[in-house]
């Protein structure tokens, strides 16, 4: 083991380890979890690397896990993780505090043009010329004790990482790119599926630009009622109603149970349990002023000038050329196709916020020009 290890099994531990980290500038952390049929993640093993010594943290030993929010918190230190959307999500659940800052190595290196949401292993392989085992990926963190196996390949999720972090920090010093990384990172904290609200729970949903403002009225009640209903008894979204059910409720006005399992495809069970509501809310809906329907939603699929789409597709593969990046970094189609939704008609074109920041001056300028 590149570093000593101890094994966080009392608050005391903890706080000696969370002192001992806020400290350092930048530390390492990842997290094993389990989602069985559940809405919250349930997490098994919280991993610490400050660079001298690596923290195994055992939540389900240590039921106080309060003293880590100094850290989480702290803006002093720098949280390194990799692809962390998930971690956040243990986090904010476990703690009630999201990490910030943070230094994703994924974003990091989609940024250097090593490629977009490239795995751990193939990262470490990239910087270290180590190959991690994959064995423990999916081995069943909430058992105990834990196998030497899972608590040595915990240790080194993080520890390599942080070491995979002084590659990725040098070169991007070099490269004057540390900014974007920065900006990127700073919106991983933004709209985590637990933390939405409720309200603006359909948005995530696709099709909406089918659905007229009465549709999405009842669209938006049915999905703000089955996230509630989802945190309240901490199960998956769709174990209560899926998706296509909500927006067949919506589209085809549905108004008797009958039509709930034989046109929008719910269970029996689902019908039982949860069809009283379901026909309430949406009449509900339906009767709301109209002043206070949702607004009409753009689709991706709105048609667009091909001939400005294949030009700035090719703008953007040009200048994701001369960055050594990959397109897909610095814009998406749908980004592309926002941006020619935005003429006033008179040439003149308005950039998505999805190309604000360092994307502005990287693509976002050249595209305004080419449409010019």
């Amino acid at each position: 083991m590149p570093a000593p290890v101890l094994y966080v099994e009392n608050r005391e531990q903890l706080q000696q380890a969370i002192d001992a980290c806020l400290v350092t500038k930048v530390v390492s952390i990842d997290t094993e979890f389990a989602r069985f049929n559940t809405y919250y993640p349930i997490v098994g093993l919280i991993q610490i690397y400050d660079g001298q010594m690596c923290y195994l943290i055992d939540p389900l030993v240590v039921e106080d896990l309060s003293p880590m929010v100094a850290l989480l918190e702290a803006s002093s230190v720098l949280k390194v993780f990799h692809a962390c959307s998930e971690d956040m999500e243990v986090f904010q659940y476990c703690v009630n505090a999201v990490p910030d800052p943070v230094f994703d190595s994924q974003v990091a290196a989609a940024v250097l043009g090593v490629g977009n949401s490239i795995s751990y292993q193939n990262l470490v392989v990239h910087y270290l010329s180590i190959t991690v085992p994959k064995e423990e990926t999916r081995s069943n963190w909430l058992q105990r004790p834990l196998t030497e196996g899972q608590l040595k390949y915990a240790a080194l999720d993080v520890i390599y990482l942080l070491q995979v972090y002084e590659k990725q920090r040098d070169q991007l010093c070099q490269m004057q790119r540390e900014e974007w990384v920065a900006e990127d990172c700073a919106l991983l904290s933004i709209d985590l599926p637990t933390m939405i609200d409720p309200d603006s729970a359909y948005k995530k949903l696709k099709g909406l630009a089918k659905l007229n403002r009465k549709q999405l009225s009842v669209l938006k009640a049915l999905c703000a009622w089955r996230e509630t209903k989802a945190r309240e008894t901490n199960v998956p979204r769709n174990r209560i109603v899926d998706q296509k059910s909500l927006l067949s409720i919506a589209g085809e006005d549905i108004l008797e149970k009958n039509g709930l399992q034989t046109r929008a495809d719910m269970s029996p069970r689902q019908v039982r349990k949860f069809g009283a509501d379901l026909l309430f809310l949406a009449e509900e809906a339906k009767c709301l002023p109209k002043d206070q329907y949702p607004p009409l939603v753009q689709g991706d699929g709105v048609k667009v000038d091909s001939k400005k789409m294949n030009r700035l597709r090719e703008v953007v593969q040009i200048r994701a050329d001369s960055l050594a990046v990959t397109p897909e970094l610095l814009t998406k189609r749908r980004h592309l196709e926002a941006l020619l939704r935005s003429s006033d008609g008179n040439g003149n074109y308005e950039l998505p916020e999805a190309l604000s920041g360092w994307r502005r001056e990287a693509i976002g300028e050249d595209l305004i020009e080419a449409l010019r």
